[in-house]
């Protein structure tokens, strides 16, 4: 029983390590976004520099109970 805790665990915390790329930006709730985009929430996701060699980043949605400013700029 303890063991297949254990590889459960396992596959959790992998599953969880090994999102990369244009998938972890979504999984974080946000987009890729080209390197000029303007965003209020940069995530530190990698969007796959390797396959989006012009700077895309990761934006994500600002916090809860926050929004972005006029600009879009940062949240507030």
């Amino acid at each position: 029983m303890k063991v297949k805790v254990l590889i459960a665990l396992m596959m959790v915390v992998f599953a969880a390590c090994s999102s990369s790329g244009t998938d972890a930006c979504p999984a974080a709730g946000g987009q890729c976004v080209p390197g000029g985009a303007v965003c209020a929430n940069r995530g530190s996701q990698n969007c796959n520099p390797d396959k989006n060699p012009g700077g895309f980043f990761c934006c994500l949605p600002c916090p809860t109970g926050m929004k972005a400013n006029d600009a879009g700029t940062i949240c507030e």
